[in-house]
């Protein structure tokens, strides 16, 4: 009887992993498979948030009487921003870490009097380019 149970439980245990995976966008590739690196919709939101604030405090645009009381305060207000931005429903394939890291370079060279260069960091960091393709 046990035999019996643990042959019909694990292939249920299997398929339940094999979806949280997918779900997670934790999935391996068969082998052999070429592997585009990818990365958490959370993740790249978080470096986002702290690369975006990491600007406005080098370009002061934190502190009393600024754009952003708090460095605090410039996470939540950024954050805000991304949250609809980038998250699972919109991304389900995650983000593509070539494209993420073109952006947080886009953010970190922004020169804060130049408005041609914050043309090119919100270029540089449309959605639609850093949502991976489902396929």
């Amino acid at each position: 009887m046990t035999g019996l149970l643990l042959a019909a439980g694990v292939p249920l245990l299997v398929a339940a992993c094999d979806r949280e995976e997918r779900a997670l966008g934790t999935t391996r590739p068969p082998d052999g498979a070429q592997v585009e690196a990818r990365v958490a919709t959370a993740s790249a939101v978080d470096g986002i948030v702290a690369a975006r604030c990491d600007r406005e405090a080098r370009c002061n645009n934190v502190g009393g009487g600024r754009e952003y009381a708090t460095k605090d305060a410039c996470a939540t207000r950024i954050r805000a921003e991304w949250r609809d931005e980038l998250n699972f429903a919109e991304c389900p394939g995650g983000i593509d870490s070539k494209e993420l890291n073109e952006c947080l370079q886009e953010i970190r060279n922004d020169d804060c009097n130049n408005p041609f260069d914050t043309l090119g960091r919100i270029v540089a960091c449309r959605s639609s380019d850093l949502c991976r393709a489902t396929r």
